[in-house]
């Protein structure tokens, strides 16, 4: 059978935006992948429970023992799998010899751009890959037109190919049930995604506290996994009346602090593509997003758009989007819907299976 691997290992970790990308990006394409690769084993579907976290704590070492030292190299080969593989994140390429004729997708360089962000070891895992793939040319796939801007610049324009296949909108939100979330008022906004210090939510409960809104009766509602810079968020949303932060969020739950959230805040500090605005704007929720990025490139002009690094910025934006009048708020979701429109699941498998054919015929 002609077709392809693919590298999934990130799916160990099933709460992600990638790994969406990747569960989507695999049933669409399932004619022509021969293998799914998770570390050195391969399996129709991604391995569960304790399996998973032992490949995970082995994929881990294997990893750093690789960046540290180059005898490692000697000691275990790299991995290369008779077909074209597709990695689903530049840091797996660590783990085989990478060829021009392979896929990688890149979300976004912020190891390399934002290493204030990210522990250590995962900066200097992605330095070497970045510089591996530099050095292969393969297929270049990217989640953002601003991603792929980011990369180029620093790294120039001779790959095999280069293009944008934009993630499709989760089927899940939106439909199926609806779960309340106990102790969340009837007045709230609303952040979703991983918490820490990326997506910028200190930043944000000081600017809810800024903003008086607590006092008015709204809440402040944030929810999502765990990432580097938690704690901060944690202590903030303590000490800050009105403010809820809530663990990951399953799909049920996360349908109903949609419908009823009245706007959504995200002024991130790094994105790859930001999915979690797109899926508010399909919910017709007015996002506050950062300007000048790839989430103003996701939502449009007819999101909020303020600097991420000014708290009274994004103040002024939650109090705008508490009393935004109903033909506004009308006007707004309509422009949202029509920029969202885009991220559809035909547009998103069409995408790739053009970019896994070309790879494909490339040899």
């Amino acid at each position: 059978m002609a077709g392809i691997d693919v590298e999934f290992s990130l799916a160990l970790h099933d709460k992600t935006g990638k790994y969406f990308i990747g569960r989507d990006l695999i049933a669409a394409n399932a004619d022509r992948i021969v293998r799914q690769l998770y570390w050195r084993s391969a399996s129709p579907a991604p391995p569960g429970g304790l399996t998973a976290r032992v490949i995970g704590r082995l994929l881990a070492i294997e990893v750093a023992a690789r960046v540290k030292s180059r005898v490692f190299a000697r000691v275990a080969p790299r991995l290369r799998p008779p077909r074209p593989v597709l990695h689903m994140d530049p840091f797996m390429v660590l783990l085989h010899r990478l060829r021009a004729g392979d896929i990688v997708l890149c979300h976004d360089i912020g190891p390399l751009t934002h290493p204030d962000l990210f522990a250590a070891p995962v900066v200097a895992a992605y330095h070497k890959a970045y510089a591996e793939i530099a050095a292969a040319a393969p297929h270049m796939v990217f989640v953002s037109r601003a991603s792929q801007v980011a990369f180029h610049a620093r790294h120039g324009d001779a790959f095999s190919s280069s293009r944008v296949i934009c993630p499709a909108i989760r089927v899940e939100v939106g439909e199926g049930p609806r779960t309340p979330v106990t102790g969340v008022g009837s007045r709230y906004l609303l952040t979703v995604g991983s918490v820490g210090a990326r997506k910028n939510q200190a930043r944000a409960i000081e600017a809810f506290a800024r903003s008086g809104l607590a006092s008015e009766g709204f809440e402040y509602v944030l929810c999502g996994g765990r990432e580097p810079g938690f704690e901060a968020v944690a202590q903030a949303a303590q000490r800050t009346p009105g403010v809820r932060l809530l663990d990951y969020q399953d799909d049920g739950r996360l349908n109903w602090l949609y419908d009823h959230a009245a706007g959504f805040v995200l002024p991130s500090l790094l994105e790859g593509f930001g999915l979690p605005v797109a899926e508010a704007a399909a919910r017709g929720l007015v996002p506050i997003v950062s300007a000048g990025g790839v989430l103003e490139e996701v939502a449009g002009a007819s999101a909020l758009a303020v600097d991420p690094l000014d708290a009274d910025a994004i103040a002024a934006a939650m109090r705008q989007l508490a009393v935004m009048p109903p033909d506004e708020t009308g006007d707004r979701r309509q422009a949202l819907a029509r920029a969202v429109a885009r991220f559809s699941s035909d547009a998103f498998a069409r995408g790739w299976r053009e970019a896994i054919d070309e790879a494909l015929a490339s040899g």
